[in-house]
């Protein structure tokens, strides 16, 4: 036998995608790879060289590279699943001698699935977010907002506004697709309300009104105390004599600074009045009446609790019976009656006629 007819070749894998010479190969699934053979020494010319995939699964297309005798190949895995593979290849000489096969172990890793994120975004009071990754199935996985920068959290914090290209990468280098996150800009916090006390106290009501105009919009609450919010403009029941910080909540959770205001203290009434009064003489047929307690600026005055003036005194009273009542103005609060009485004018006496003797 010709010694170079059932030559054995000693075949040596070398993987041009930076493999080496390892027996083995871990790959991600739908890789694109180069495999090639080197024949030590002077090798017969003219060999030829036969690729074998197995087991079935294996769905790539294997393709050879010219001028090479095809000992140099390019494998595209495809779409073969995830497991472990055998990539043979066979050298059979000018003389139709088949050699010795060499095998090649391709473990094929799954393509994590594109990220499931979580976002946190910013608020009033915070101004940037987070986006949390949920861990696949498995570990070593490290995780990245940029493509770039890989780490083992699979959180994200202190993220200013932007979008964020996220990514999973398994033990074996394979990548995700994308699953971009948006981290919105930190919303802004509303004006000052504007408010205005609608219903003060009066000597009939305890209690006072306070009602917002502006903003308003869907989703907008509103608050008096800064701890209990509701969406109705006004506010109700409020307690004479205390102050309001009147703010509002826009959508987001954004609180505004507050408008104070208050409600007056409750008005009372003025005391009963202190009346002097002038009866009719045989002279003045019309009577005075005078109110002399309380005075002051602000009080009216009524000796028939419909009709007030200004003035405490009331002149050409005739004869009667008069409810006397003093008003606070301001606070319309009527002070209990003082009754008095006009008497009638004195009749002049008829004297008799003179009698003589």
């Amino acid at each position: 036998m010709k010694k170079n007819y059932l030559r054995i070749l000693i075949l040596t894998i070398v993987m041009l995608a930076s493999l080496g010479t390892y027996a083995q190969q871990t790959i991600c699934a739908g890789s694109v790879k180069n495999y090639s053979v080197n024949t030590p020494g002077s090798g017969p010319a003219g060999s030829t060289y036969s690729w074998v995939v197995t087991p079935g699964t294996f769905a790539g297309t294997i393709t050879g590279t010219p001028n090479v005798n095809a000992n140099a190949i390019t494998i595209n895995w495809g779409t073969t699943p995830a497991g472990v593979y055998n990539l043979q290849v066979t050298e059979t000489n000018a003389s139709g001698c088949p050699g010795t096969p060499v095998n090649l172990t391709v473990t094929i890793e799954a393509i994590p699935a594109n990220p499931v994120v979580t976002l946190v975004q910013p608020t009033c009071t915070v101004a940037t977010g987070t986006i949390t990754v949920t861990p696949p199935t498995g570990t070593g996985f490290t995780y990245s907002i940029d493509g770039t920068n890989y780490q083992s959290s699979n959180v994200f914090n202190n993220l200013a506004q932007g979008t964020y290209n996220v990514t999973i990468r398994s033990v074996a280098g394979c990548t995700s697709g994308i699953t971009p996150a948006i981290i919105n800009a930190q919303p802004a916090a509303p004006s000052a309300p504007t408010a205005s006390v609608t219903q003060q106290p009066t000597c009939a009501l305890a209690t006072g009104t306070i009602t917002v105009t502006a903003p308003t919009g869907t989703g907008y609450e509103y608050s008096v105390d800064g701890t209990n919010y509701q969406t109705g403009l006004q506010f109700t029941g409020l307690t004479a004599g205390a102050t309001y910080n009147v703010t509002v909540k826009v959508p987001g959770g954004c609180i505004s600074t507050a408008t104070v205001l208050t409600i007056d203290v409750q008005p009372t009434a003025p005391a009963a009045p202190t009346v002097t009064v002038t009866q009719p003489t045989c002279a003045q047929p019309m009577a005075t009446i005078e109110v002399t307690a309380p005075l002051g600026t602000g009080y009216v005055y009524s000796i028939d609790g419909v009709n007030y003036q200004v003035s405490p005194i009331f002149n050409n009273v005739g004869q009667g019976s008069y409810p006397v009542t003093v008003q606070n103005a301001t606070g319309g609060c009527t002070s209990a009656i003082t009754n008095e009485t006009i008497n009638p004018q004195p009749a002049a006496p008829t004297t008799s006629a003179i009698i003589f003797n």
